[in-house]
């Protein structure tokens, strides 16, 4: 004769495996769900903390004894820029824009008028300033990462001479002479210069679809700009 009790202990087995069951799932998808939640909250804080600091060094090469740029004559830019990333993610450097201007001192005391229509023009309390554009790069780069918790130096050099671009080198000269005539040294010119470094996050893929959330599209991105961009 069969036992009367015996479906009802192997339903109450099968009850204890099904609740096994959801219980693991249960602990996978919240596990799951933490380290989703710990990875995007490494990703927005690395966005958030992540800093540069540029330095730009001139040097000007052949000059007459007063300081004077000779035909033959160069400037070079030294650019060391650092980047500080106090996040638990490795970056890799993508892109570097630079750009540097030099103030347009006889385009605004009216001696050469050429160049303002296409000087960038900055206004300021004493009256309009216009700055010529010596150096506009932007290039992908491939440099050592930038580690975790660390960070990385990196430099770079631009040289403007006659043989490099004829027309911005006789600007350039003309542009140092007057300030030179005027207020007896090369260390009275007025400069400005904007970089900017673009850099992905290892290990990060954006959202390929043009119809998802912008932020999934660049979350894999970071963008720091130092300067005054004049070019707009």
């Amino acid at each position: 004769m069969s036992d009367p009790f015996s479906w009802s202990a192997h339903e109450g087995r099968s009850d204890r495996v099904l609740w096994i069951v959801v219980g693991v799932v249960a602990s996978v998808l919240v596990g799951l769900s933490v380290a989703s939640a710990l990875n995007y909250s490494s990703i927005v804080f690395a966005q958030s903390t992540v800093s540069i600091t540029p330095q730009t060094t001139l040097s000007f090469q052949v000059t007459d004894s007063n300081g004077s740029l000779r035909p033959n004559g160069s400037l070079s830019i030294a650019l060391r820029v650092r980047v500080d990333n106090p996040s638990a993610r490795t970056l890799h450097l993508r892109l570097l824009a630079f750009s540097e201007w030099i103030e347009d001192g006889p385009a605004e005391a009216g001696l050469n008028q050429t160049r303002l229509a296409t000087d960038a023009r900055m206004d300021s309390p004493s009256g309009p300033r216009y700055f010529f554009r010596l150096f506009g790069e932007s290039k992908e780069v491939t440099e050592s990462a930038v580690p975790l918790l660390g960070n990385a130096t990196y430099a770079y050099t631009f040289s403007l001479s006659a043989s490099v671009d004829a027309a911005r080198f006789t600007a350039l000269r003309n542009i140092t002479d007057y300030w030179l005539s005027t207020s007896g040294g090369i260390s009275a010119v007025r400069w400005n210069f904007w970089v900017r470094l673009a850099l992905v996050i290892d290990g990060v893929v954006p959202a390929s679809s043009p119809t998802a959330a912008p932020y999934l599209r660049t979350i894999s991105s970071i963008d720091r700009q130092e300067g005054l961009n004049l070019a707009g």
